[in-house]
């Protein structure tokens, strides 16, 4: 049986499948990004796919640039659990994981990753949606099921967001240096979310900041905006122009208010400086 995407679980539904504790939530309307021809700005070209994803497209039939609708993601703890709504094949995927070496047992499908350790696992939920998760455990799909969050969750309306628990921003030496003094003082904070989407000609990058008091929102909102000034200011006395088409170009043209314990930063986004973060060319 080959499935077409149900309509009937928007992001809000999707997003509450996946655990809510200290986890990492990403949503992206991928059917959006698709209308917008955008999809292959944030997924770079298919010359760059990996042999395994390829292989994977040729026996399921599923190829998220064309089939996928919507995605919700939550990273925790190394694991991966997502809630995907498109078209899928169920039938050429229990195949595929039987053919990987995995099984189906219950309409549960679990198999070896290429990682050590990892697995991947699915299910389907209903039509055109299915959970996704690869993680330590065999079968950590079992972590996807409805309901999960004690309030839903308020999301933003651009297509694409991540939300991030404060506590994540305790150690940012992964991330590009230009952002750590933006990043770290939100260790501090009780929640982040990230937002972008398109505005008019460019893009607009989002974020709101919840802090513990109306007075570290005031403090954060000045602290942020001291900090995007001194970056300017530094640049200027490199005698240099910010470029907005790279991180630091993005970086200074930022602008921060707050109001009540919620601080809100923007910043007006290039479409260079999307494919510079994409292709990890960011810094």
């Amino acid at each position: 049986m080959h499935w077409r995407a149900s309509r009937e679980l928007n992001a809000r539904n999707l997003v509450q499948y996946l655990p809510p504790e200290r986890t990492a939530h990403v949503y992206i309307d991928v059917a959006a990004l698709r209308a917008g021809g955008l999809v292959d700005l944030v997924a770079g070209s298919k010359a760059d796919e990996e042999p395994d994803y390829r292989r994977f497209v040729e026996q399921t039939g599923f190829d998220y640039r064309s089939d996928l609708d919507a995605v919700a993601a939550g990273f925790v703890h190394g694991d991966v659990y997502m809630v995907l709504r498109g078209h899928f094949d169920w039938k050429r995927l229990k195949e595929y994981a039987i053919e990987q070496g995995g099984s189906c047992r219950n309409t549960v499908c679990a198999m070896q990753a290429s990682s050590a350790g990892r697995h991947i696992s699915y299910y389907p939920i209903r039509t055109g949606v299915l959970a996704l998760a690869v993680s330590q455990e065999e079968r950590g799909v079992d972590m996807i099921s409805p309901d999960q969050w004690k309030d839903p969750p308020p999301l933003p309306p651009e297509p694409v967001w991540i939300s991030v628990p404060a506590y994540m921003f305790a150690d940012v030496s992964g991330l590009p240096a230009g952002t750590h003094s933006f990043l770290t003082p939100l260790a501090q904070s009780e929640g982040v979310t990230f937002a972008i989407g398109p505005r008019g000609p460019r893009f607009q990058l989002r974020a709101e900041v919840v802090c513990a008091s109306p007075q570290a929102a005031a403090d954060l909102a000045a602290q942020l905006t001291s900090t995007t000034d001194l970056l300017r200011k530094m640049i200027v006395r490199e005698h240099l122009t910010p470029n907005p088409s790279d991180l630091s170009g993005v970086l200074v043209s930022g602008t921060f208010d707050h109001q009540d314990r919620k601080v809100t930063g923007v910043w007006p986004v290039e479409r260079a400086a999307i494919e510079a973060l994409t292709s990890g060319q960011a810094r």
